[in-house]
């Protein structure tokens, strides 16, 4: 360790050496990231991000390990966890919540508040950070639905508030700044009958249980193809349980490739990557990765 550790540790920042990045994805694969910070709060997350750019060590922030995949040379930098950051807050109809908190336990906190519009996250393995940076959703319902704004730390290591207009979101798309890190959102809910949100929240939860496969997955592979789903055009190929290694393209859904046993990133995009091929050659379509793959930036 050196000098800029000493500093974000004294600042309560929990400094780890040399993590397996099979600990830090839901797919579970991945190469030794050489630190992996995890801040206690705004403070020391702006502390901790001077502390790098001056050290020149290379960072950038992960969520709750959904839809990334870890190179598995590793990374030769910081990545940064902000799982610490998971307050909520509800004033009438309006919730805020950090970056940290994980969308499921998002979901049921409002609907103990008898607040509705998140349920779709019930089931949804990932946090608040990552949703808004990807607009992510489900049952044709997404975060952007119920965001108001956006509060974000800046390259400039400045505090910044973008609307959701001014983040001109799409489908699993937002136009977060280059280098800004989401710290929180403010949501706009309706209230609703408890039981009757519980319920909802219940019933979309046991959908994506019975539709998806219940092996370590990184999510979706890859986007829709307008409004179709990449699912269909996939299932024309005929590769479910197609598997490289301990990756399989899984039988229950055929848009996810699930982890059977050990299996490396290269694993995974070997079998996406003959899905890509074999969608091209029968529909023409170039299917474009929903997930995203994190390189050692030194190895760039």
């Amino acid at each position: 360790m050196g000098e800029w550790t000493d500093n974000i540790l004294s600042a309560g920042v929990t400094v780890r050496h040399g993590v397996s990045g099979s600990e830090l994805t839901t797919f579970g694969s991945g190469g030794t990231v050489e630190w992996l910070l995890a801040p206690s709060d705004v403070a020391g997350l702006m502390l901790t991000t001077r502390e790098l750019r001056s050290a020149g060590v290379p960072y950038r922030v992960i969520g709750g390990g959904s839809d990334i995949l870890l190179s598995d040379e590793g990374y030769d930098g910081a990545l940064i966890t902000l799982s610490s950051l998971s307050s909520v807050a509800f004033a009438g109809d309006l919730v805020t919540a950090d970056a940290g908190v994980k969308m499921p336990v998002l979901a049921h906190k409002a609907a103990d508040k008898s607040l509705a519009g998140l349920e779709f996250m019930s089931g949804i393995p990932g946090t608040v950070g990552g949703a808004v940076c990807t607009n992510a959703g489900a049952f044709g319902r997404s975060i952007s639905d119920a965001l108001v704004a956006v509060v974000l730390l800046s390259e400039r290591g400045e505090i910044d508030t973008l609307t959701t207009r001014e983040l001109a979101m799409s489908y699993h798309r937002a136009a977060i700044p280059q280098g800004s890190i989401v710290l929180s959102c403010l949501l706009r809910l309706k209230g609703a009958d408890r039981g009757a949100i519980h319920r909802r929240t219940r019933e979309m939860a046991a959908r994506r249980k019975a539709t998806q496969p219940h092996e370590r997955s990184a999510g979706s592979v890859f986007r829709r193809v307008g409004d179709t789903p990449a699912a269909l055009y996939i299932e024309r190929t005929g590769l479910k349980g197609y598997r490289v290694g301990g990756a399989e393209l899984s039988r229950v859904h055929c848009n996810f490739i699930v982890n059977t046993r050990g299996a490396t990133t290269a694993d995974y995009y070997a079998v996406a990557e003959r899905v890509r091929e074999s969608v091209k050659k029968q529909s023409g379509v170039t299917l474009e990765y929903e997930v995203e793959r994190i390189c050692s930036p030194r190895s760039n």
